[in-house]
């Protein structure tokens, strides 16, 4: 994995920074040492596995092309993604579900630990749509905390523990199926750890441990990072456990040109390619006649791209034949590779769980998350799913498990890790709104969210948007038990922003600006994690003032006083792109001149989605529509369309009424590989068609007064929330340009 941050530049200066530290390794690097005495019988071949990033899937290869001259290891040594290859392999898998592992491994999901959109709550569904920017700083008494990784290791120990047999602690390394070791390194003292003991999955969770991008490892009172800054081509460590033969497997990363060094960044990327090379280069000096080291050659592939895995794989068993004259002399009088007798024992049942839960959240609301798993033989993805569930409750930093044993029975201890207690998040967005003529709406927004502030998971959130718009607004969001179905909710909300007149042709005649101030007192029930249900009333004041153009009414007064009922699903597998899943909702407002309303009036809207998917492309069915049933609605409370995918061509919300339709058809096709990409911003193209209107009152609506438009945009899935580049048009000869990033005003 090391090599993963010195080929990434997005990564490369957290990583180099602190890889300085390995400069401490030299003095840990041994000299060479003497071979071990001859030992009766067959020399003991060892295979070292060197980190490299995805580089090291080349590994397997490797293997498999050994195996076929009848070469299996007694021992093996692993680095980085050299111990992740190498740990399978003495676990017991065979080169060819190695290969399987390899191929089938969600490494986009490694490098993407948000929970799955499905363990979500529907609150935490509805704040991804409110606030989609996933950038965020740690809040505290102290001020702003530093993440200690780019990256949560949640999804990292979840896919190791997946492709791992189930197995309790072992005692030894000795006794897995080959005997192996995982090298670290010692971020106090630059020294290099020998794992040898305890759970596999940990072992190689250690030692992949990229500094700037994975937090550091705590295992066993050391804090532990990558094991290539101290020792990448581990020989030394076989020859420690009684090798007679060295074969060392070497993906080296290639030093930049001096034409190519032309930043800070490319120096301590260097900078850190040399002091790998310098800890390499000592082992290699350590090699004896007898061993054999193959520097796997992989070409221009990088060590970020986890999805050229087959490509890798061949590489690995093409750099061993070129070899094979040097193996001839280790393979004679070996019998051919066999795998009969090796395999797991019959999974352990499931008989209890015990939970060590560092957080404020009620024991029997995490309790409840591992029963599926009760009474069941250990299968790691059940396990997985159900820490999920508990990993998406929001305050943990690792969910992460250990099997032990008690009283004869075989149980899971649950270790829910909450290391900043007392910290909230606050994640940081822009909103930018540009049709390239007329509008152009620039913004900045906050989003802070405390810890969870009693055993149920209550919290305070706060938002704040400051711009060409500017909002803030505060919400105590309480739940009233340890299902988190039943909540209420207290919020306060003030906005200040433009709002538009158009003409038919879409010229704009006037601008009032419009200040506005909203309480609210809800409360509702979630049912599970896809759909609510709410009740609430709201009490709001305001004023609106000419600032632009002519119009009749220079300043409108705005009060309301309403309440409302509502309902949302959202089975969605994403907000902004999805591929499968429905979202709906629907509300019904009742303003009162009893509550301080300005009329009594009564609306009701709806609306639905749905996405359907194969392979690369998408297709989107979205209608929606509200109607006025009574009275005269105010200024504020009218249905407004118009702009990107809502008649594309016309102004954002150019078009208000107190009744209006729509519906729109969105295509959209994936133009990269999003399952294994690592680091990769999902691109889309696509285009779209749609049909609307608004209309004052019921009986006015005429299915010929519909108006048309569509688009073609590219889009892409980003830290900052969606964003695309579009071009619309709608009938009358209306057209814009469009620049959109994160969530909409």
């Amino acid at each position: 994995m090391t090599q993963t941050i010195s080929r990434t530049p997005a990564l490369r200066l957290t990583m180099q920074a602190l890889a300085v530290l390995s400069l401490l390794t030299f003095a840990a690097i041994a000299s060479a040492q003497d071979a071990p005495e001859s030992q009766p019988g067959r020399p003991k071949v060892a295979l070292v596995l060197s980190g490299g990033g995805a580089l090291g899937l080349s590994h397997v290869g490797a293997i498999q092309e050994l195996e076929a001259m009848g070469i299996r290891p007694d021992i093996v040594v692993g680095t980085s993604m050299g111990a992740v290859i190498g740990g399978l392999y003495a676990s017991g898998l065979s080169s060819a579900e190695l290969e399987e592992v390899v191929n089938s491994a969600n490494w986009s999901g490694v490098f993407n630990p948000a929970p799955q959109r499905d363990k979500l709550t529907f609150r935490q569904k509805q704040q991804q749509v409110d606030f989609p920017g996933t950038a965020s700083l740690g809040v505290s008494g102290a001020g702003l905390l530093l993440p200690t990784g780019a990256i949560s290791d949640q999804a990292l120990m979840k896919e190791l523990r997946r492709v791992t047999p189930a197995r309790m602690e072992v005692d030894n390394f000795d006794d897995l199926t080959i005997p192996f070791r995982a090298v670290a390194t010692d971020i106090a003292t630059g020294e290099a750890v020998v794992i040898s003991a305890g759970e596999l999955p940990m072992a190689m969770r250690a030692s992949m441990s990229v500094p700037g991008v994975f937090p550091a490892f705590d295992l066993d009172g050391k804090l532990l990072v990558d094991g290539g800054l101290a020792a990448n081509i581990p020989v030394s460590v076989a020859r420690e456990m009684g090798a007679d033969i060295v074969i060392a497997l070497w993906t080296p990363n290639e030093l930049l040109q001096q034409e190519q060094i032309g930043s800070v960044v490319d120096v301590l990327s260097q900078t850190v390619s040399l002091l790998i090379l310098a800890n390499e280069r000592a082992e290699i000096a350590s090699m004896l006649p007898q061993d054999v080291l193959v520097r796997v050659n992989t070409g221009s592939i990088s060590p970020a791209a986890f999805t050229r895995s087959k490509e890798l794989i061949e590489a690995g068993r093409a750099s061993i034949r070129a070899e094979a004259e040097k193996f001839a002399p280790i393979a004679q009088g070996r019998e051919p590779v066999s795998y009969a007798g090796i395999g797991d024992a019959p999974a352990p049942v499931i008989s209890f769980v015990r939970i060590e839960n560092a957080s404020r959240l009620n024991q029997s609301l995490l309790e409840e998350r591992m029963s599926s798993v009760l009474g069941k033989p250990a299968d790691t993805s059940e396990i997985n799913e159900a820490l999920d569930r508990i990993y998406a409750l929001g305050p943990f930093e690792r969910v992460d498990y250990t099997m032990t044993e008690q009283d004869g029975l075989t149980g899971l201890i649950v270790r829910a890790e909450d290391s900043r207690r007392n910290v909230g998040r606050l994640r940081l967005g822009m909103i930018v709104e540009n049709d390239f003529n007329t509008e152009s709406d620039v913004a900045v927004s906050l989003d802070y969210r405390s810890p969870a502030l009693d055993a149920y998971g209550s919290e305070l959130r706060a938002i704040a948007t400051i711009g060409d718009i500017n909002e803030f607004g505060v919400e105590y969001f309480r739940l009233l038990e340890p299902e988190q179905s039943w909540f209420a909710v207290a919020r306060a909300e003030v906005e200040n922003r433009p709002v538009n007149i158009y003409t038919n042709r879409g010229f704009k005649t006037a601008g009032y600006d419009l200040t506005y101030g909203l309480l609210g007192i809800d409360a509702g029930r979630q049912f599970g994690n896809i759909a609510e249900v709410r009740v609430g009333t709201e009490l709001g004041t305001g004023r609106a003032k000419l600032n632009e153009g002519a119009a009749p009414v220079e300043e409108v007064d705005i009060d309301s006083g309403r309440i409302f009922a509502s309902a949302g699903l959202d089975t969605l597998d994403n907000p902004f792109f999805p591929q499968t899943g429905l979202t709906a909702k629907a509300r019904w407002t009742h303003g009162l001149e009893s509550l301080g309303d300005n009329a009594d009036y009564q609306t009701l809207s709806a609306s639905g989605l749905h996405a359907f998917t194969m392979g690369r492309n998408t297709l989107l069915t979205s209608v929606s529509g509200g109607v006025r049933l009574s009275g005269a609605p105010p200024l504020d409370t009218l249905y407004r369309i118009g702009g990107l995918f809502s008649l594309s061509g016309y102004r954002l919300d150019e078009l208000a009424g107190e009744n209006f339709v729509a519906g729109r058809l969105i295509y959209r096709r994936s133009l990269t590989n999003t399952e294994g990409s690592l680091f990769g911003i999902p691109l889309f193209v696509g285009g779209s068609l749609e049909a609307g209107e608004v209309w004052s009152n019921p009986d006015e609506f005429s299915l010929d007064d519909m108006r048309f438009g569509g688009s073609v945009y590219v889009g892409a899935n980003t830290a900052l929330g969606p964003v695309y580049l579009a071009f619309g048009r709608s009938e009358g000869g209306r057209q814009s340009a469009y620049l959109v990033i994160g969530r909409s005003f």
